[in-house]
């Protein structure tokens, strides 16, 4: 469903990340919840490779252009992409949050912890991490 968006716009796909993900990826991550009755979190991590590879694809600059507002940008639109998909795909009756720029590894650890049921999804090609998980996850 995402990487039907992502490989047409930016030539990004995103297969099963499996049991692990590594801590690593998480050096900035864009998080936004969707609560309701149903309440979800959706999550897009990268390292900063990732996330100025995704800014360059976004924006149509050289990586070298690409700075911190381009990959908070990149990170919360990719993100209000994949949550308004889900959404949609779960026929929810309920309000997006706004995305929220996080700088540190504590997400993918609380998931990567099995702390939350969660599925996770990995761009290999790019370092980028997507993640969608039920409840809210404290931001």
């Amino acid at each position: 469903m995402v990487s039907s968006v992502t490989q047409t716009m930016l030539g990004i796909t995103f297969t099963p990340a499996g049991d692990s993900v590594t801590a690593s990826l998480g050096w900035r991550s864009a998080v936004l919840p969707i609560p309701g009755a149903t309440p979800i979190t959706v999550g897009l991590s990268s390292n900063q490779s990732g996330c100025e590879r995704l800014s360059s694809a976004m924006f149509s600059v050289s990586e070298a252009e690409v700075d911190n507002n381009m990959m908070d940008d990149s990170l919360c639109e990719l993100v209000n992409m994949t949550a308004g998909l889900v959404k949609s795909a779960l026929s929810l009756d309920q309000a997006l949050g706004l995305p929220k720029i996080m700088g540190s590894v504590e997400t993918i650890k609380t998931i990567n912890g099995g702390q939350v049921r969660a599925v996770v999804l990995q761009a290999k090609s790019t370092g980028l991490i997507l993640w969608v998980c039920e409840g809210l996850i404290q931001i």
